[in-house]
């Protein structure tokens, strides 16, 4: 069964300088492979300089300022790092209709997993996202129904890691 869970923790992630950790941290070349990572509406070069300059335009600077989801599959159930690749392109490709997003698939564990962050301030309108209820299950139907296209049927969210 795919799992996921977020890593904002309260009190995490609240400078800007964050996206900069974040950022580095899921694109580390010693967990993913070239090629096994991406963005949306983000320069490629400096992601993170893209998402700050995003919440300075809408005066976003203070409070949380990203959101950071993994994406873990059991074994057997996802073998091919290509797929994963795919499914999180998917994701990211859904929640940058709003929010700029960064993603990697890491391929330093036995099981596949990926992780996708994404500017709490979106580059639309300047809206934050909250992670309210609404905006929680909003995710997580988007998230199932991009994975019932790759015959993965099961989600479950993870309040742990």
């Amino acid at each position: 069964m795919a799992k996921y869970f977020c890593i904002n923790r309260t009190g995490k992630y609240h400078d800007l300088a964050s996206k900069y950790d974040v950022v580095n941290y899921i694109l580390n070349p010693q967990k993913t492979a070239p090629g096994y990572f991406g963005g949306y509406h983000v320069d490629p070069y400096s992601p993170a300089d893209s998402m700050i300059d995003t919440s300075e335009q809408y005066g976003k600077s203070s409070g949380v300022q990203l959101r950071h989801y993994v994406f873990s599959f059991d074994f057997g159930e996802l073998s091919n790092p290509n797929t994963a690749l795919q499914i999180a392109k998917d994701f990211a490709s859904y929640v940058g209709q709003e929010f700029q997003t960064v993603f990697a698939v890491h391929l330093n564990k036995p099981n596949l997993h990926f992780h996708l962050v994404f500017n709490s301030c979106s580059y639309v309108d300047g809206h934050r996202f909250r992670g309210t209820r609404k905006e929680f299950y909003t995710m997580q139907n988007g998230f199932r129904s991009i994975l019932r296209r790759y015959g993965i049927h099961r989600l479950e969210y993870q309040t742990k890691r």
